[in-house]
């Protein structure tokens, strides 16, 4: 067995934290794509409000914070109810875990689950 030097170690870790960069702004492209969709079609049909939500915890994990139920209604374009309802539909699905109260509301997180499956799905999409 081989054991990594310092230099390699921190080479390593830097390629790990260029890559989550790289992610965080893939899926910030992403969201901001889902905006423009609903200047397109303003049928409820083509609203995907669950998948902006995760893409906004995502952007979130990769910044090393939990997302307020407040800062998700407004990112996304939600009604607090609508948000709440979505939150507790990601949060029975496994995908999300709520992380804490505050005085506006709650906050959440990917779960491992979510985490993995966005970090998949954001490094499947095609490059936008």
């Amino acid at each position: 067995m081989r054991l990594r030097t310092n230099a390699e170690l921190r080479s390593a870790a830097a390629l790990c934290v260029r890559h989550d960069g790289e992610l965080e702004a893939k899926a910030a492209r992403m969201h901001m794509l889902g905006r423009f969709r609903a200047q397109h079609f303003i049928t409820p049909i083509m609203a995907d409000s669950a998948l902006d939500v995760m893409l906004s915890l995502f952007v979130g994990e990769l910044q090393n914070s939990d997302v307020s139920e407040t800062a998700l209604a407004m990112a996304n374009l939600l009604s607090r109810k609508e948000t709440s309802a979505l939150i507790d539909k990601l949060v029975q699905a496994g995908l999300a875990v709520l992380t804490g109260h505050e005085p506006d509301g709650r906050t959440v997180g990917l779960s491992p689950l979510g985490s993995a499956r966005m970090r998949n799905f954001v490094n499947d999409y095609p490059d936008v």
